[in-house]
């Protein structure tokens, strides 16, 4: 069973105050990963030929695609830092500094307005 769906999720970016009208979003974190294995005589008569890793640094972006608010789509907002809240139906968020990096504006005639926003994360990501 899914932990959350899509139906009225939203987010809110603080700078503004704008909340999105989310029709979807994506979170996607990672980690660096360095390899830390070391070439042994043992490893080779022991039949142990698995590499070992280490964490690194953890990273994380966002995409939200949403109505285009009344208020406009904040293009001032490119290259700004704020806190970036995104919620999910069950109460599920997630929150952190992030850096607008892209806005993409679209128009159908036959659909509403919509805006495509995309946001490096400068941190922490929490989920709550």
């Amino acid at each position: 069973m899914a932990a959350f769906h899509g139906k009225r999720g939203s987010g809110v970016w603080a700078a503004t105050g704008i909340t999105f009208e989310i029709t979807s979003f994506t979170v996607y974190a990672t980690v660096d990963v360095a390899d830390a294995s070391v070439m042994n005589v043992a490893a080779v008569t022991a039949a142990t030929h698995w590499k070992n890793s280490v964490a690194g640094f953890k990273d994380w972006t966002a995409t939200c695609e949403c109505l285009e608010p009344a208020a406009g789509g904040g293009i001032g907002e490119l290259g700004e830092s704020s806190t970036l809240t995104l919620d999910t139906t069950d109460g599920l968020a997630y929150s952190g500094t992030a850096i607008c990096t892209g806005f993409s504006v679209s128009n159908d005639k036959d659909d509403a307005g919509r805006l495509t926003l995309t946001f490096q994360g400068t941190g922490q990501l929490s989920a709550a």
